[in-house]
């Protein structure tokens, strides 16, 4: 029997260059906000609710780049936008959404419906410019935050500092794309021993 294997294609998106809609503002809602906020807080989002947590409106009273529009879903709040979320519990209705961002080619994420993913939100552990994604292929969101915890008790916070000075020593090296790599490849080596 052949081993199931994660087939997604990590990626890091510029979203404070983007325009995101949040469809739902109960308490995945404010989860999936928490964390577009946390890794990008200049983000502009659009969200759109008939009903408003009083923690969801909190957080999003603290940004000026967040909108909350008390409505119904309507296709045009997909107009402009190159990413949406779903947080509902109206399977029905996020399948629609999902349908009709499809049609337009924004990619989605629709809470809890795996297959209706373009996309999946995984435990992220941030130190400094160090980011680091964790995903379980929607297995078990509970290892993944296992996982954030670990790893952000694991690294040092002065793992930043390495990466500057990292970073100022990469542009003063000459030589060969490949001298560089290799430079850079012996000075790193020691990385991640006791």
């Amino acid at each position: 029997m052949q081993k199931e294997i994660n087939r997604l294609f990590p990626v890091f998106l510029k979203l404070e260059q983007m325009q995101v809609l949040l469809v739902g503002a109960g308490n995945v809602g404010l989860e999936k906000l928490t964390a577009l906020l946390t890794n990008s807080p200049a983000t502009k989002i659009h969200v759109v609710a008939i009903e408003v947590i009083p923690a969801f409106e909190e957080l999003a009273q603290k940004f000026k780049n967040v909108k909350i529009t008390k409505a119904a879903y309507e296709p045009a709040h997909l107009e402009n936008i190159q990413l949406a979320i779903t947080a509902l519990n109206d399977a029905a209705l996020s399948y629609e959404i999902v349908q009709q961002a499809w049609a337009r080619n924004i990619l989605i994420n629709a809470a809890d419906k795996p297959e209706l993913c373009d996309f999946y939100l995984g435990g992220v552990v941030t130190k400094g410019n160090l980011k680091i994604a964790i995903s379980t292929n929607g297995k078990s969101p509970t290892m993944a935050k296992r996982l954030k915890e670990f790893f952000n008790d694991a690294l040092p916070d002065t793992i930043d500092d390495l990466l500057i000075n990292l970073n100022v020593f990469r542009k003063k090296l000459t030589g060969t794309f490949q001298e560089k790599v290799n430079r850079l490849n012996e000075l790193t080596k020691t990385l991640g021993e006791d």
